[in-house]
């Protein structure tokens, strides 16, 4: 392995963002879709939330990037989707998918593969279990929740390569590819695992970061941030329910002075 921090400037990255206040049109699920938009303003973004196919074309030339979030998936809301999806694929606008729950049933699996049909996205993020299942590698989901995610590296290696995107895979170690490298990282801290919707968060980040560079480097930003935060905020608290409060408060305070504070080692795996 071999350290690939100093190459990529993910201050910068930040700072860009920060300054150009992206709008991020989120398709998202219920459980989080509050907590993705004081999210995105923490980070220094601007949110727009909506699942109404009629506004969904409208929204799309307006935003800067798009998150779907498939989490909890409706006839309406998936309208909406499959119309945003392809007017961002027309206009080039980065686009970022959330399969959340993939291989938990049928039915999510295949409007997974049918977005993905529409050639839109330029990230594909989820956790170690479904981005194995995307790669074809075996893995277990319960629920949304990951249970396994048996080579998860090179799982999220397939998955980029197999539909043309950057695969992220989170998780206690995090892994960015672009299906011909594979990057991992190690930070952050078990009680994100205990704040539902802590995975789509880095949805959020990722696709505000995606407005101001390429989506390799707006991924590793993204979670290399949301790693040092979760570490700074598990410091001033006393366990998830205090936790996630300072998560926010550590990513308004890194966001508004990026190089004020040390990150974690991105490393490069050699297969």
């Amino acid at each position: 392995m071999s350290d690939h921090n100093d190459e990529f400037d993910f201050a910068k990255v930040i700072e860009e963002m920060v300054s150009r206040r992206p709008l991020v049109y989120h398709m998202t699920n219920m459980v989080a879709i509050g907590e993705q938009a004081n999210l995105a303003l923490a980070i220094g973004a601007s949110p727009v939330m909506s699942l109404y196919p009629g506004e969904a074309v409208e929204l799309v030339i307006a935003a800067d990037s798009l998150v779907i979030n498939i989490g909890t998936p409706s006839k309406e809301g998936i309208e909406a989707m499959f119309a945003a999806a392809r007017e961002a694929r027309e206009l080039g606008k980065p686009a970022l998918l959330d399969p959340v729950g993939y291989g938990a049933t049928k039915m999510r699996m295949g409007l997974v593969e049918r977005l993905l049909d529409t050639k839109a996205f330029s990230v594909v993020k989820g956790n170690g279990a479904e981005i194995s299942l995307l790669g074809g590698e075996e893995a277990q989901v319960r629920g949304v929740d990951s249970v396994g995610s048996p080579r998860a590296a090179l799982a999220t290696k397939f998955t980029a390569r197999k539909h043309d995107c950057i695969a992220v895979a989170t998780g206690p170690t995090d892994y960015v590819s672009d299906g011909k490298a594979v990057y991992s990282l190690k930070s952050g801290h078990e009680w994100l695992s205990l704040v539902s919707g802590s995975g789509c968060y880095v949805g959020t980040m990722i696709a505000a970061c995606m407005t101001v560079a390429e989506p390799l480097i707006a991924s590793m930003t993204a979670l290399a941030l949301m790693g040092a935060a979760a570490e700074r905020a598990v410091r001033e608290s006393e366990g998830p329910g205090t936790f996630r409060p300072h998560l926010f408060d550590a990513l308004y305070a890194y966001t508004r002075n990026p190089r004020s504070f040390k990150i974690s080692q991105w490393e490069k795996i050699d297969f």
